[in-house]
């Protein structure tokens, strides 16, 4: 099992850390630009600490920043943390289900509940969060985050940095261009080629 340090210090961050914690890992500490009273591990300053070169023996990041809307600024967090010397290791919390021919990109985690079926390609940075299904075949871009208790049917595409709001429905073999947000609860029926806000059953843009 590996040491690693979670950047980013609120609610998502503390499920990542209790993930990490039940496959057996340890959390050395977080870095955020505040000071969050992480209850299980040590504050060591904010992002800055890490870029550059490593001040610390642990390699391995996780990133605990949650995502709500199409900002790449995770991604790009990453890349530049990678430069600096650092590793994003794929994490499956226990309590989720990958199957084994699923493809998951550097950074990607899979939180307690969550589903994801044979042939899917999930980019690098995604969030499959607690009790999100994905169903065979779907291709998800960079910097994805699929929301508590939404549904990707099979073969379903989502672009790079998309967010699929919770309980959101995606109906077999849509396709979501980059830089989308669908709402919670909305249902997508066809595709969006269109980059902007969607919501409601069909899904509709307002934004």
């Amino acid at each position: 099992m590996s040491d690693f340090i979670i950047v980013g210090g609120g609610g998502h961050a503390r499920v990542v850390h209790d993930a990490l914690e039940t496959l057996g890992h340890r959390v050395t500490g977080y870095t955020d630009p505040d000071a969050k009273g992480h209850a299980k591990a040590p504050y060591l300053g904010t992002d800055a600490v890490l870029i550059g070169a490593p001040r610390s023996p642990v390699r391995d990041l996780v990133l605990g920043i949650g995502k709500v809307s199409t900002s790449p600024g995770r991604l790009g967090l990453l890349e530049r943390l990678e430069l600096s010397g650092y590793r994003f290791p794929v994490i499956h919390a226990r309590g989720s289900i990958v199957h084994q021919e699923v493809m998951s990109g550097i950074g990607t985690v899979t939180m307690d509940g969550a589903v994801v079926v044979t042939g899917t390609r999930l980019g690098r940075a995604c969030i499959v969060n607690t009790n999100a299904t994905v169903d065979h075949d779907c291709r998800l871009g960079d910097n994805v985050h699929v929301a508590t208790g939404a549904i990707l049917c099979g073969g379903v595409s989502v672009g790079d940095n998309g967010m699929i709001g919770a309980g959101a429905t995606l109906v077999h073999g849509v396709r979501v261009c980059a830089d989308c947000v669908i709402g919670a609860g909305a249902t997508v029926v066809r595709d969006i080629d269109q980059p902007g806000i969607y919501v409601g059953t069909p899904a509709r843009r307002i934004k």
